[in-house]
């Protein structure tokens, strides 16, 4: 039996961040929240908006981390007995959102409430599910979600271009998992196709309609995974954490079309991806690669300074998703670990 529940509430608008964020809190009945950013975001112009869409009664407190830290320390580091925390907003980052749904949960597993999570994404869009465990799907999504494309207007090009290579990522291997969802194949398939229209026009130009489209995106991806994280996205994971600088984006984008390969899929979901994608007589995994390719990433893995013993628990850590064994994930991750030669 597959149960398909979507309970977030989102805010999808130009310029519509205080408006929702103040009706939100209001009707809520919010009073103490606490605001989640990176340390650089909170003294930015955005956590400026936030704070001026909090209603004039809140006392608002707030919690700062840097890019390197261990958000599982800082949201066990959050809990404050003494303070009343009655709702949580993360914003600017993905990983600001990640904190503040570990903060959540913290606050519920040792004070026993559970506060509003308002997430307000930055251009690099949701985290992935949880996958330790302690949350399903459904239980680690915000209580609502502001989507504003004015927040990313300041994204610099790198960063637009690595949100839509995730969001890519993140809606073929959605699509093709076994896992029987219609409604989050349908988003999926949406979210390919949004990704290609967009990926040729991200340039040096903050351009709003751009970045409306990568964050209509991005939600297409975060509602699409409600069937899970897929193989090379847990690969990328588990590669990442093997360097100090791993970037998990730049890493998929090599893995996607090798684990791809060396997959088992549906044919009938094969056919239309084919089609969505525009492959003709390529294979899916030879379109996939010639969408990414060309862009400015590293060509190998080892150029990440990934060494080759990570791909052993890498390919342990993928096997048996989407019908990959063991085997064949190192199979595929050897081919892409040393550049290719001409």
């Amino acid at each position: 039996m597959t149960l398909i529940t979507y309970p977030t509430r989102v805010h999808f608008a130009d310029l519509i961040l205080e408006e929702a964020l103040h009706s939100e809190l209001e009707s809520g009945g919010c009073r103490h929240p606490l605001l989640i950013a990176e340390r650089d975001i909170m003294v930015s112009e955005l956590a400026d908006r936030v704070r001026s869409g909090l209603p004039r009664r809140n006392e608002p407190r707030e919690l700062t981390f840097q890019s390197d830290s261990d958000l599982r320390k800082v949201a066990a580091g959050s809990i404050d007995k003494a303070a009343i925390i009655d709702s949580i907003i993360a914003f600017g980052s993905a990983a600001a959102i990640e904190l503040g749904r570990k903060c959540r949960h913290a606050q519920a597993s040792q004070l026993g409430v559970r506060p509003l999570l308002f997430a307000i994404p930055g251009v690099d869009g949701m985290p992935n599910p949880c996958t330790r465990n302690v949350e399903s799907w459904r239980a680690g999504l915000p209580s609502v979600l502001i989507c504003d494309p004015t927040v990313a207007l300041a994204a610099e090009p790198r960063a637009r271009l690595w949100a839509s290579v995730q969001s890519l990522v993140r809606c073929v291997e959605s699509y093709l998992s076994q896992a029987y969802n219609p409604l989050a194949d349908g988003i999926a398939l949406e979210g390919v196709s949004r990704c290609l229209i967009n990926l040729p026009k991200i340039n040096a130009d903050a351009n709003l309609g751009v970045n409306r489209e990568l964050m209509a995106v991005g939600l297409n991806a975060a509602l699409a995974q409600e069937k899970g994280i897929g193989p090379a996205l847990t690969i990328s994971a588990s590669l990442a954490d093997a360097t100090e600088t791993g970037d998990e984006i730049a890493i998929a984008r090599l893995v996607l079309p090798a684990i791809t390969q060396n997959s088992t899929f549906d044919a009938d979901k094969v056919a239309v991806l084919h089609k969505v994608l525009g492959a003709g007589e390529e294979s899916l995994d030879q379109s996939i690669r010639r969408i990414l390719a060309g862009m400015p990433m590293p060509a190998s893995l080892s150029d990440m300074g990934i060494p080759r013993q990570a791909l052993d628990a890498a390919a342990k850590a993928a096997s048996g998703k989407t019908g990959l064994t063991y085997a064949s994930a190192l199979s595929a991750l050897e081919s892409i670990y040393e550049e290719a030669q001409p």
